[in-house]
């Protein structure tokens, strides 16, 4: 009787000795396939980022604005600073009695 639970417990360790790092592996690889999944997400959702701050970049930088300026008759206007007071940065170039300032941006 005692060679039998002797046996029987030897074959539970040996059984425990082997399928705990085969359960742990499978874990493992399964939260790897996960990792590389939500990297290769990050990554695309980097990219579109991205391409999103460099339409952004093209749209509203300086050199757009002095384009627009220029399609639409606008001259820069030299601008002193001035403590507690906006002045217009461009104006028309035929002058007109009215005067329209949207975003600091006047006719």
């Amino acid at each position: 009787m005692k060679r039998s639970i002797f046996f029987n417990s030897i074959y539970i360790l040996i059984f425990f000795f082997v399928s705990v790092p085969l359960i742990l592996n499978i874990r493992i690889n399964e939260l790897s396939n996960k990792i590389n999944e939500l990297n290769s997400e990050i990554y695309l959702l980097e990219r579109s980022k991205n391409t999103i701050d460099l339409k952004h970049h093209k749209s509203y930088s300086i050199s757009s604005l002095e384009k627009l300026a220029k399609i639409h008759s606008y001259e820069r206007l030299e601008i002193s600073q001035k403590i507690n007071k906006l002045e217009i940065p461009y104006k028309l170039k035929n002058e007109r009695s009215e005067k329209i300032a949207v975003l600091g941006f006047g006719k």
